[in-house]
């Protein structure tokens, strides 16, 4: 796990950096209102689900064929002149349907979400560079450097949208000017990606003809088509719950759900480091046929997302009334919302990086066929759920889809592959968890805002590390604990 440990470490030191400004950002974003944190929600929502379709696949095809590509004297056989082409045709498409579907967009949306309407031509363009954000990031993660996607998108864009909610927050700037800025700095990372590649010698844009047999060419179009059913899937699971939300609730509930849902996501933040450069590493085993090696870290990721995740899940739940103290108090029914997503997204951390496997593997089309029933099912709860118990519903809805999923996938990697990632320490930190936590729920309020999440954190989190380590219930994380322990001459 070299490579892996040492680039996922990087990329988790910015993403959680990036989370703890994030986290101010989140409290400051709360401060524009219920409609304008709507909106931006609804825009960045429907420019994945294009930017998803529009990247046709390809982002799934260099994760998995780059190896068969890879030469650096060579300049990978003129792949990425590919990658560009290619998304540059799904942009020009993506672009096609949106011409398509705007009337239909405004008339649906007019009464509920004036202001999504009002900013809808930023939609385009923010699909745009999410695209090509998307194909550099998987092209620098197939020549095994993450680590510059993790900084330009996880720290750097943080830094400059905090630098306009200040702005905002002084009163220098209106919703118009903001909303500018923040697509616009949005967008930048794409073209930080660019200056990257090319000051590392990575900017081979010279097509190589011959390089291609034509099985490796039906191999890839044969992926691209299974990715773009796949992929789109994905992103409208991901995505339908704000959609959907708008179009039933309006931008109001929307701006409320948004919150709740980006502090949920932040037990998902390891997960997103690891995975960033476990894809390369996976499509590397199995081209080798290293499926021990597959197995082993699908393990380590198992039992140490669950841990990372554990403590963060009740880190949150702990401090679930000082973080709603620190929203206006129109937020007040995103509490039970953060604390459900935050359960669902456990439940991706628990699981490891069994996707990654599942669709880098020869299976791939299960995890296809999975992930197009789940459209069906996550749409219909949505419509079930939302009128019921509005946003609440929708939340719900999401944690059934993300157990469903990866329930599947758990399946189809035991019973294709003999993979069974849980064990004794599994039992263990679930329990850990349970008792780190009970400390938290009762220690009555503090009353001053700071020292109570101080106090409240520090005994959580110390009571689980403490355990966790006392118990051995995470050897790798464990590991890592101790050497950085040492380095004070603190043995445990």
């Amino acid at each position: 796990m070299g490579i892996i440990e040492k680039q996922a470490t990087k990329n988790a030191f910015y993403s959680y950096l990036g989370a703890g400004m994030g986290f101010v950002t989140l409290v400051w974003m709360a401060r524009l209102g219920l409609a304008e944190n709507g909106a931006i929600r609804i825009i960045i929502s429907y420019a994945a689900l294009f930017a998803q379709f529009a990247n046709l696949g390809f982002i799934a095809v260099t994760t998995r064929f780059f190896p068969y590509f890879r030469d650096h004297e060579k300049g990978h056989h003129g792949f990425l002149f590919y990658a560009i082409a290619v998304s540059v045709i799904g942009c020009l498409l993506a672009w096609i349907v949106f011409l398509f579907l705007q009337p239909h967009l405004i008339e649906s949306s007019q009464a509920k979400s004036p202001l999504f309407v009002t900013y809808m031509f930023y939609l385009m363009p923010l699909t745009f560079f999410t695209v090509f954000f998307n194909m550099f990031d998987s092209y620098l993660r197939a020549c095994y450097s993450s680590v510059a996607g993790s900084f330009t998108k996880e720290f750097l864009l943080r830094i400059m949208i905090l630098g306009i909610l200040a702005l905002s927050a002084f009163g220098l700037i209106d919703f118009k000017v903001f909303i500018f800025l923040y697509m616009t700095f949005t967008c930048l990372p794409t073209l930080m990606l660019v200056f990257y590649i090319v000051q590392q010698g990575e900017w081979h844009i010279k097509p190589v003809r011959g390089f291609m047999s034509k099985e490796l060419r039906a191999e890839m179009f044969k992926l691209s088509m299974y990715s773009i059913i796949a992929g789109g899937a994905g992103a409208v699971i991901l995505n339908i719950d704000t959609v959907m939300i708008n179009q039933l609730l309006g931008e109001e509930k929307t701006g409320i759900y948004g919150i709740a849902m980006n502090f949920g996501t932040i037990i998902l933040i390891p997960a997103r480091s690891l995975y960033r450069i476990a894809s390369g590493i996976v499509a590397e085993n199995f081209k080798t046929g290293k499926i021990k090696e597959i197995d082993k870290l699908y393990n380590q990721s198992c039992n140490s997302q669950l841990a990372i995740g554990a403590l963060l899940f009740i880190g949150i739940w702990a401090n679930i009334d000082n973080i709603m103290h620190m929203l206006p108090a129109a937020y007040a029914s995103g509490k039970n919302i953060i604390l459900v997503l935050a359960a669902g997204y456990l439940v991706e951390m628990a699981t490891g990086i069994n996707q990654v496997i599942t669709s880098n593997s020869a299976y791939y089309r299960y995890d296809t066929y999975f992930i197009f029933i789940l459209v069906g099912v996550v749409i219909l709860m949505n419509y079930i759920f939302i009128p019921l118990y509005g946003i609440m519903g929708s939340a719900v809805a999401t944690v059934l889809t993300v157990t469903v999923a990866n329930s599947m996938r758990y399946f189809l990697l035991y019973f294709k592959y003999g993979m069974q990632p849980y064990d004794m320490n599994t039992l263990k930190l679930i329990v850990i968890a349970i008792i780190a936590f009970l400390p938290g729920y009762f220690i009555p309020n503090l009353h001053n805002l700071i020292f109570d999440i101080a106090v409240r954190s520090s005994i959580v989190g110390g009571l689980f590390i403490l355990l966790t380590l006392k118990l051995n219930a995470s050897p790798d994380l464990n590991n890592k604990i101790r050497k950085n322990l040492k380095r004070f001459s603190i043995n445990i």
